[in-house]
């Protein structure tokens, strides 16, 4: 059989945090990469790019590690992932004391199952961007491809093969959609999405307080939605406060003193005075996932797959996961001679990952809309419901190894084993 020629093993269309994962997890097993993005690196580096930061579960920091990442966040002797040793989840009013029948989740009650390490980390995106692209820099086998803007594929028997704007085209046996939720590669290759709305906005911020937060996590139900206080390094906190849209939108529209006491009023005082320290920035919320994960030599991962609310933090952790399986599944493939693209090996990428996905994204809709009202009866029953669950230590240990990232069919990567 004559030998198919292409540029590259693997084209992933997205330079984002997902894309660079998929890149550098597939360039460690020895995989050939082109990463094509619609902006320059610059730009995505920049700290106005994006405002936010993302919870590393455990098994997802090991795999940060295991790619070289988790030593590009460290700067001196000092290091841009803040742990999450305890989570306090509370139910309350904005101005009031949170209601006292709450969930405590504590690292030190799983230590076994996570070698002592903390639930997770907090680490800025914009710190998780530099760091990602550190690394790609010192991988042979990833090439960049941007600023491109890709026109048209078309997948054949052997490869698939993009074309640019510009008439230029690349190929490869395996395409990977990593170009967000409204991901052009998806709708492309007509794939559809099951998608509804929040009818929420989250405001996200960072804060600097007075107290140390000793590495505590907080996540405050109000009414119009959940509002965290997220630990980061030193004395600061990432803020995710979610509103309905006309009332984000009026906050959004204060000015900073007015902005720093409607935040500070919610924040409550326990960590002493507190004050932003960044701009703020407002997103929409809704929940999205695709029908299918695959295509004609095609995958979809991280937000073209499935989009969550940040409720529970796991929007990030979801893509990880995604890339480590699909290494894991291409290094089979390459292993016992198959086509990295072809039917069979995609089929394994969605079998061991939407399952997983669409109870998640599920959960954690019900759990937005269970915490996101001011129904008195149903209030009075979920915090009941909290109290009841932080009184059960094995159904609180395994919210814990869940949200670390513990249960279920690990692959190597969020083992923390490296493929060289």
């Amino acid at each position: 059989m004559k030998k198919t020629t292409t540029d590259f093993d693997i084209l992933i269309v997205g330079g984002g945090l997902v894309g660079l994962t998929v890149a550098l997890a597939c360039a460690q097993a020895g995989f050939s990469l082109g990463v094509i993005d619609i902006s320059e690196p610059s730009e995505q580096l920049a700290d106005s790019h994006d405002g936010r930061a993302s919870a590393i579960a455990t098994a997802s920091f090991r795999m940060m590690r295991a790619l070289g990442v988790a030593d590009a966040l460290v700067e001196g002797e000092d290091t841009h992932a803040g742990p999450i040793n305890q989570i306090l989840v509370s139910d309350g009013q904005a101005g009031q004391a949170p209601s006292p029948l709450n969930l405590f989740f504590d690292s030190a009650q799983i230590s076994e199952a996570n070698d002592g390490e903390p639930l997770g980390y907090m680490v800025e995106n914009r710190r998780m961007r530099h760091a990602l692209h550190t690394q790609t820099k010192k991988q042979d086998g990833i090439t960049w491809i941007a600023p491109a803007q890709v026109s048209d594929i078309e997948a054949s028997d052997d490869k698939t093969t993009i074309t640019f704007d510009d008439g230029k085209t690349l190929s490869a046996a395996l395409l990977v959609a990593a170009d967000g939720r409204n991901s052009f590669v998806r709708q492309h290759a007509k794939i559809g999405v099951t998608a509804w709305p929040c009818n929420q906005k989250a405001i996200v911020t960072t804060v600097e307080h007075e107290l140390p937060h000793n590495g505590i996590a907080h996540e405050l139900f109000l009414p119009a939605g959940p509002f965290a206080i997220l630990p980061l390094t030193g004395n600061r906190a990432s803020i995710v406060w979610t509103e309905t849209p006309r009332a984000a939108d009026a906050a959004m529209a204060l000015d900073d003193d007015q902005f720093a006491a409607e935040l500070a009023r919610r924040f409550g005082d326990f960590l002493g005075w507190v004050k932003p320290v960044a701009p703020r920035w407002c997103y929409p919320l809704s929940f999205q996932h695709a029908k299918t994960y695959v295509g004609d030599r095609l995958v979809l991962v991280g937000d073209a797959a499935h989009a969550i609310h940040p409720i529970a933090g796991q929007g990030f952790n979801m893509g990880l996961r995604d890339a480590a399986a699909l290494a894991e599944i291409l290094v089979q493939a390459r292993a016992e001679g198959r086509d990295l693209g072809g039917e069979f090996t995609l089929a394994q990428f969605e079998s061991w990952r939407k399952f997983d996905n669409t109870a998640l994204t599920h959960a954690c809709d019900v759990f937005n809309k269970l915490f996101s009202n001011n129904i008195g009866p149903l209030k009075h029953a979920r915090r009941i419901g909290l109290s009841v669950v932080d009184k059960l230590p094995p159904v609180r240990q395994f919210f814990m190894k869940e949200a670390s990232g513990q249960v279920g069919d690990l692959p190597p990567l969020l083992r923390g084993e490296a493929y060289t």
